[in-house]
């Protein structure tokens, strides 16, 4: 089925080519800034941190007509980069078309059409090789362990709505529009826009076990806060918001605890406010490796007649993810990410 998407379209070569503006941050004059090679990765300097440079000719396979006059900062695989391109075309909403597997180019989800010419849409994730589009997203997982661990995820987030229910003293309703088990890479390029600004909530797990992170996208957080007769924009807006966050991943775990018997103890979280890329890059950068699975539920929260979209996250060690399965009684992942 077609799908109408925000795009940023570049010429690479003569040809059009289009980024999700999901993933885009900003454009700049090559013009304007340094590169330099360290090792066989070219840096250069943006806002205050270095920035890997990528050729996007190089990336896509495609033919270059020269050198580069723009970059486009995009972020992919939780980490900021810059693709460097022939020229920009613009910002366009336009028909995304899905593309055959066995014809569509590198790094492309699908194709849309601008003045007689095919556009292929690249994820820019892809495109860097941070994950794949027709790789193994088992981890190892059989279709049975799959379903497990989905499944807890959603007792999870239910018991989660219960509790915010009972703090609200108002109905409160979680349906789930995505439900899936991925590496911290892609899960951190599909969750949400990642130039959008955003609230996360992040609750380490005690024992370095793993974290449950809840994201308000922008304006969400200031919704739950007026519920509460807060705002956003003062300590107690925000202290209330943190205790939001305590109480829904404390329920979350509670329901992994009660099916696996094992103990997950939530520590005290955190709350910030910024770009959701950004956010994301400081709360996961610090993982040891980006290929390690998550299990990432996009949920909406619907209060009375008050709309307040959030996802939850839940971060599991890779070692939790065995300990998981092995409390449900449907045994370990045959191999381990990483």
């Amino acid at each position: 089925m077609p799908e109408h998407m925000h795009l940023l379209v570049v010429r690479v070569g003569g040809t059009p080519w289009a980024l999700p503006m999901d993933s885009v941050e900003q454009t700049i004059d090559l013009a304007t800034i340094s590169a330099h090679r360290v090792g066989r990765s070219r840096l250069v300097v943006y806002r205050g941190k270095a920035l890997e440079l990528h050729r996007f000719a190089e990336l896509i396979g495609a033919a270059s007509s020269g050198e580069p006059t723009a970059g486009v900062v995009v972020w992919a695989g939780g980490r900021r980069h810059v693709f460097a391109v022939d020229s920009l075309v613009g910002q366009l909403e336009l028909e995304v078309l899905p593309v055959p597997e066995l014809v569509r180019p590198r790094a492309c989800s699908g194709i849309a059409h601008l003045d007689g010419e095919v556009v292929p849409v690249v994820q820019p994730g892809v495109a860097i090789g941070a994950w794949s589009l027709d790789g193994d997203d088992t981890f190892g997982l059989s279709a049975l362990q799959s379903s497990a661990l989905l499944e807890i995820a959603n007792i999870g987030s239910s018991h989660a709505a219960t509790a915010l229910s009972q703090l609200l003293g108002r109905a409160v309703e979680i349906q789930f529009s995505a439900a899936i088990i991925a590496s911290l890479a892609e899960a951190a390029d599909r969750i949400g826009s990642q130039a959008a600004s955003s609230v996360l909530i992040d609750t380490p797990v005690a024992g370095d076990d793993g974290k449950v992170l809840l994201l308000f996208p922008d304006g969400s957080a200031e919704a739950l806060c007026q519920l509460l007769g807060l705002s956003l924009d003062d300590e107690m807006g925000r202290s209330a918001l943190r205790e939001v966050g305590n109480i829904l991943a404390s329920s979350y775990l509670n329901a992994i605890v009660q099916m696996t018997g094992l103990n997950f103890e939530p520590e005290p979280p955190t709350i910030e406010i910024d770009v959701l890329g950004s956010l994301l890059e400081r709360t996961i950068g610090g993982q040891s490796t980006l290929s390690e699975p998550t299990v990432l539920m996009r949920s909406q929260l619907t209060i009375e007649l008050t709309d307040a979209s959030f996802a939850f996250l839940f971060v599991p060690q890779v070692g939790s993810v065995r300990a998981i399965l092995e409390g449900l009684g449907v045994g370990s992942p045959a191999v381990t990410a990483g």
